[in-house]
């Protein structure tokens, strides 16, 4: 009876624990609707809610103030926050964001399928394409892009932007159309009334070295200094192209240029020679050695922009050969300054030049014809009729006449 007794004491026993056991955890689970954690060794110091928010908190509650509350609280253990809300609680969540990212947005959009297409010619990006949308037409549009800039070197400067500028394209003081001395690439047929028909050619250029003046291309104003150089020979075309006689010269010019008017100072070299062919053919013709040293100060003015008008005068401070100081020589001149392209466009020069060393006497230069200028530069390309009459071109026989007629073609820096 005993044993019986006992165990059924240790059942009853067992029954009451478990029962207590399980109405302790149902009062537990029953008193709300938080889910059950375990409790945490520093639950206690969670529990302990500040007694005033901090800035930053302070800030951020500010920023997100609605009339419904936020269901996360800052600072408190997400198991001791406010219920959840219901499904539809983040419908209005873009009208309570921040002013900087749904002030006055509108509710409804375009439709994704309406897609815009953009020519490629078409360079601006922004105004066009957010302004169609009204969800984005309050924000700020992207820049023009780069390529419809249309301000250049030559629209910011104008004439007032000067510099320096090494070695530049082009001359701020040409070379006379009509000069019969002037440094270029040249060749013309003459025929000459006494001697037959001669082949006048330079081999020659004249370059600019330095400009302190405006970087604009179309612009040519300031100061430059050149270089130029020639070997014009004369081949005798009634003896085998026999080599007649070749002037050769150099030079340093200083130019300036303003406007319609320009003005040179330069110094310039020049030696005459007798070809070998011509000293065999004429064994009795006594040779010179004609040598100038010359300093030149020149201007020219343009009545229009086609048009110049020059005039220079030299002194040789050196001389030789039979050679005197003084030289002039003046002239005008008609050269479009438009670029034509493969079209070109007619031309004409005349250039008086006396000497000292021949009385004052000399020759008149003319030449007309067709004229072609770079696309990129002021280079000069003419063909055309030319007619010397006067003191030879050569300075071997510089006392000698000649009149010369022909064609040429000339090509100017």
């Amino acid at each position: 009876m005993r044993l019986i007794y006992s165990s059924s004491v240790q059942k009853m026993v067992l029954v009451l624990l478990f029962c207590a056991a399980h109405i302790e955890l149902y009062a537990q689970q029953g008193t709300g609707r938080k889910p059950f954690l375990a409790p945490s060794p520093h639950v206690n110091q969670q529990r302990q809610h500040p007694s005033a928010p901090t800035q930053a908190q302070a800030f951020l509650e500010k920023q997100y103030v609605s009339q419904s509350p936020n269901p996360v609280q800052l600072g408190v253990p997400l198991h001791d926050s406010a219920p959840a809300q219901p499904a539809n609680w983040n419908r209005g969540i873009a009208e309570r964001l921040p002013p900087l990212y749904a002030h006055d947005r509108p509710t409804s959009r375009n439709s994704a399928t309406q897609i815009r297409q953009v020519q490629s010619s078409e360079t601006v990006y922004g105004p066009d394409l957010i302004s169609e949308d009204p969800v984005y037409s309050t924000m700020e549009t992207m820049p023009e892009s780069v390529e419809t800039y249309t301000e250049s070197i030559e629209q910011l400067c104008q004439e007032n932007c000067w510099g320096w500028t090494v070695l530049p394209t082009d001359l701020l003081y040409k070379s006379y159309l009509a000069g019969p001395k002037e440094s270029r690439m040249a060749m013309g047929v003459l025929h000459e009334k006494d001697i037959g028909w001669q082949l006048e050619l330079e081999a020659g250029a004249r370059v600019g070295i330095l400009r302190y003046g405006s970087l604009n291309d179309d612009v040519l104003e300031g100061w430059q200094l050149d270089l130029e150089g020639a070997g014009p020979p004369r081949l005798n075309m009634e003896e085998e192209l026999d080599l007649e006689a070749a002037d050769f010269r150099v030079g340093v010019p200083l130019t300036w240029r303003r406007g319609a008017y320009q003005a040179k100072f330069a110094y310039y070299h020049t030696s005459a020679h007798a070809g070998d062919e011509y000293l065999r053919r004429n064994p009795s013709f006594q040779r010179i050695n004609y040598v100038r040293d010359v300093f030149v100060l020149g201007g020219g003015y343009f009545p229009d922009p086609d048009l110049r008008l020059y005039a220079e005068i030299g002194y040789a401070f050196n001389t030789d050969g039979g050679a005197e100081p003084w030289e002039l020589q003046f002239g005008a001149e008609f050269s479009p300054v438009e670029h034509n392209g493969f079209q070109g466009a007619p031309f004409w020069a005349v250039n008086g030049y006396l000497r000292e060393e021949v009385n004052w006497g000399g020759n008149v230069c003319m030449m007309v014809g067709w004229q072609w200028r770079g696309d990129r530069n002021n280079h000069l390309f003419r063909i055309g009729l030319q007619y010397i009459d006067g003191k030879t071109i050569q300075y071997q026989f510089y006392n000698n006449s000649e009149q010369m007629i022909g064609f040429g073609t000339w090509y100017d820096f």
